[in-house]
């Protein structure tokens, strides 16, 4: 069998997204082994971590291939199914105890692993989400009906997540308003949807900052909410800081600007950070600062073209897709996924500290096999799509023949 041959039977759908996806997981190999010193340090195991991530990278691997291979029926079929899953994990997880950070974001299975329901629940959203504007289209764009149905939808996971998450909430309210900003909704509902976020999110955010610190010893939630009050107070506070009262080792956001500064065009080579270890989360949360200090700002560049690279191409897919539905899923796989990147890049050369990954990037486990999944569904989409196309140049071909 020849290579090529080969290379259409195991990597089917767009070649792009192929390229992109190889080169993210490489990337993150590496960097998530140089950034693991911290957790290295701390165990007996020198290589548990990256033999652990490698193999999350490989069975995400599996995973994409073995998605691409589905029909576009059994892609459609699987979004009650990652919707329920998501929602009901969601509500588990609020009586579960395995929690980390105190925030009840995952499920203990047999005591063995844990997974994180958010992540089922984002995917299942977004599915769902596509489902509806495509049930409620029409000539003129979509029927402005769908706006109830994705509310009813939306409205009790998104509170959930809320509660643990609210990075995660607010990116996931934000593709969801995109998909429909790009299905045509009716502008009065946009608009109406965009002043009463913008009216929530800025009393939210008064209401928030205006409460006393004493709440933090009322409870789990209690002490989320304040430091959601320190963060926004942090965000918007101006005050020249006192060098002299300042503690470097307590802020995580200054050594993350310090591996930046420190970068140059260059950087100072894979496995060379310095910073790595004095970021508690380097490995995840703040994995953007250490490639900027590894790879130099020409690599943080890079890393921001392969995450616009994977949103045209998924716009592309969407454009060409032959129906409403596979369209929408498409769409939303490119927001969700492009969107979470960015404000982790922010959040990691900005003063805003929120816990986000970087998607296939940062060590994981159900956030790397879910991405995977989208990497597949999308993959599988654009299959069928170029199937479609061939088979429309072959028949047109026959008709000019004759």
């Amino acid at each position: 069998m020849s290579g090529d041959k080969l290379r259409r039977i195991l990597f089917k759908g767009d070649s792009i997204i192929w390229a992109v996806f190889f080169i993210i997981c490489a990337i993150s190999w590496v960097e998530v082994f140089s950034a693991t010193s911290r957790q290295i340090s701390d165990s007996e195991n020198y290589w548990h971590p990256i033999i652990k991530h490698t193999a999350f990278l490989m069975g995400g691997i599996f995973v994409v291939w073995f998605i691409q291979n589905l029909k576009l029926y059994q892609i459609k079929k699987l979004t009650n199914l990652f919707y329920w899953l998501g929602l009901i994990g969601l509500i588990w997880a609020q009586f579960s105890s395995s929690r980390i950070n105190g925030s009840a974001r995952w499920i203990s299975v047999f005591g063995l692993f844990t997974i994180q329901p958010m992540e089922f629940a984002k995917m299942g959203l977004i599915m769902v989400t596509a489902r509806i504007l495509s049930d409620y289209q029409t000539e003129d764009g979509t029927d402005g009906g769908a706006l109830k149905e994705i509310a009813k939808y939306s409205i009790l996971p998104i509170l959930i997540i809320l509660k643990e998450n609210l990075s995660t909430a607010g990116l996931l309210i934000l593709a969801i308003y995109m998909m429909m900003y790009i299905a045509k909704m009716p502008w009065k509902q946009l608009l109406s949807l965009f002043g009463i976020g913008i009216a929530t999110a800025a009393l939210g955010i008064i209401t928030i900052v205006s409460l006393p610190d004493s709440l933090a010893d009322k409870g789990e939630f209690g002490s989320k909410v304040i430091t959601w009050k320190h963060r926004f107070v942090d965000a918007g506070n101006n005050t020249p800081i006192d060098p002299d009262n300042y503690v470097i080792d307590d802020d995580q956001r200054a050594h993350a600007n310090m591996a930046i500064a420190s970068s140059h065009l260059f950087g100072c080579g894979p496995g060379n950070s310095v910073q790595r270890d004095n970021i508690p989360h380097a490995y995840s949360d703040f994995i953007y600062a250490i490639i900027i200090e590894e790879l130099g700002l020409i690599g943080g560049v890079f890393i921001i073209l392969l995450y616009m690279t994977f949103l045209y191409r998924s716009g592309k897919i969407a454009n060409k897709s032959e129906d409403a539905q596979s369209a929408y899923i498409a769409m939303g796989i490119g927001l969700i996924i492009t969107l979470q990147a960015m404000l982790h890049m922010y959040i990691s050369v900005g003063d805003f500290v929120t816990g986000q990954p970087l998607p296939l990037m940062s060590q994981g486990g159900t956030s790397v096999i879910i991405n995977c999944i989208y990497i597949g569904m999308l993959l599988c989409i654009s299959r069928h799509t170029m199937k479609a196309e061939t088979k429309e140049i072959k028949v047109a071909n026959e008709t000019n023949n004759q």
